[in-house]
């Protein structure tokens, strides 16, 4: 049996691996948290097959420090480094730039340790496939068995069955489970297909029901919110995740158009019991849709556009919220970051808007509208020079920036800040400075 080494400490993704790994290639899997704990193992274990690491860990140079090793004592060891673009420099080094592409990282160590392509290609998908159990809140009832791994021995898990097809279920006993610590369920594979789109199918059911007063609409819209995009971060689209995220867009849309209060509805998402991504992207839409409103700006997509721009905006940080409250070049170089976070922070505008061109149902310009939402053109860092940018994308900025001030006064209280005092000195341009006034008409009218 192989023995493989993974440095990975994005859990979702080093389970994603993991389970892959050992499902598809049979190998034994070894943990480890860096290069240097990498390297402990490597004195005492010296035949370890491959090796398949983050690019960095924290300020280490994780692939570097592992291809300098294998290199100066000449192993006869494989290395995968995720993350990586450079041109690999020997020929046991394979860099993968998508370092979320798991089905890359099988195929990639499946041609280091020898195993035939279409030997891979005939294996199944896991047994059983890992569904966090948050997922589970809003159901009542499922239409396949669920299970719990327990785990035997260091290679061996046991599935039990908790939930059977057809069972009825409250909230109250899945948050015990969440309590207990359980990250996730787990579903036999031939039944994940028809789980995936039994949740989806639920969750769009519930946010459009007509007899579903507001608050309760938030409170779903929020929990399909966290679904949708830590699947579509972590796997891409698909016709499920699509099919949910239009439904959340068109309802934060039909809100918007429907409520004659902005700052009530502001007020329900702010003081709802839904995660902060959910709550500043709604916030943002509505904010930015008003300020359009008050502008009346002409483009009849617009409200779509900027309902897609605030789904999206921070999906490359899911899994890191509060990376996204940073809103400048100053907060990023003072949050005292990692590389490889700093790294994230930098690029995630531009990453998000390349992703969303592959929705099938965004509409054009959309992806613009992230790519400029911290005021750079490329979508990489921070600029305060945004008056050369499209006028939807201004409108964005300073809807955004107002709402990531709120949210910060909720949070840590103390006296308001004169936010628009602070928008005109930050982007003093005259072309932004009719942007700004729409919003303080917005704040004065609702007042």
């Amino acid at each position: 049996m192989a023995q493989v080494i993974l440095i990975e400490d994005n859990k979702t993704l080093n389970d994603l691996i993991s389970v892959n790994l050992t499902t598809y290639l049979g190998v034994d899997l070894i943990q480890r948290k860096n290069a240097q704990d990498a390297l402990s193992l490597l004195a005492i274990l010296p035949n370890i097959d491959l090796i398949i690491t983050a690019e960095k860990v924290d300020s280490e140079k994780t692939g570097e420090v592992l291809s300098q090793y294998i290199d100066s004592n000449k192993l006869d060891t494989g290395l995968i480094v995720l993350g990586s673009s450079a041109v690999a420099q020997n020929d046991f080094t394979i860099n993968i730039p998508n370092g979320k592409d798991w089905e890359e990282v099988v195929h990639a160590s499946a041609k280091i340790l020898g195993i035939n392509e279409n030997v891979l290609a005939k294996k199944a998908v896991p047994d059983y496939i890992a569904v966090p159990v948050r997922y589970f809140l809003n159901l009542d009832y499922v239409n396949c068995d669920v299970f719990i791994r327990i785990k035997k021995s260091p290679t061996e898990y046991q599935f039990v069955k908790r939930i059977h097809n057809g069972d009825t279920f409250s909230k109250e006993s899945i948050k015990r489970y969440m309590d207990q610590g359980l990250e996730n369920f787990h579903i036999d594979k031939d039944a994940y297909k028809n789980f995936t789109i039994f949740l989806s199918n639920r969750l769009v059911e519930k946010i459009d029901s007509p007899n579903m007063d507001e608050t309760k609409k938030i409170q779903i819209m929020g929990e399909s919110y966290d679904v949708a995009v830590r699947e579509i971060a972590k796997l891409g689209f698909n016709s499920e995740t699509i099919q949910l995220t239009e439904a959340i867009i068109h309802n934060m849309v039909k809100n918007f158009e429907k409520s004659p209060e902005m700052s009530n509805l502001l007020h329900k998402v702010i003081n709802s019991n839904t995660g902060l991504l959910y709550q500043r992207c709604h916030m943002t839409s509505v904010v930015a849709s008003e300020m359009i409103k008050n502008l009346k700006f002409e483009d009849p997509k617009a409200y779509e556009k900027i309902a897609y721009a605030s789904f999206f905006h921070d999906i490359m940080l899911a899994d890191r919220e509060e990376l996204t409250k940073i809103n400048s070049f100053d907060e990023l170089e003072k949050a005292n970051l990692s590389e490889q976070d700093w790294d994230m922070v930098f690029n995630h505008a531009m990453e998000a808007a390349v992703l969303l061109r592959k929705h099938p149902e965004a509409p054009t310009g959309s992806d613009e509208i992230i790519k400029h939402h911290h005021g750079a053109t490329n979508g990489k860092g921070f600029s305060n020079n945004i008056e050369k940018l499209p006028d939807l994308s201004k409108i964005f900025i300073i809807a955004h920036h107002f709402v990531l001030e709120l949210v910060r006064f909720k949070e840590t209280g103390g006296d308001p800040k004169p936010v628009t005092e602070e928008l005109y000195k930050r982007y003093p341009s005259p072309d932004v400075a009719i942007i700004i006034k729409a919003l303080e008409k917005t704040l004065k009218k609702k007042k």
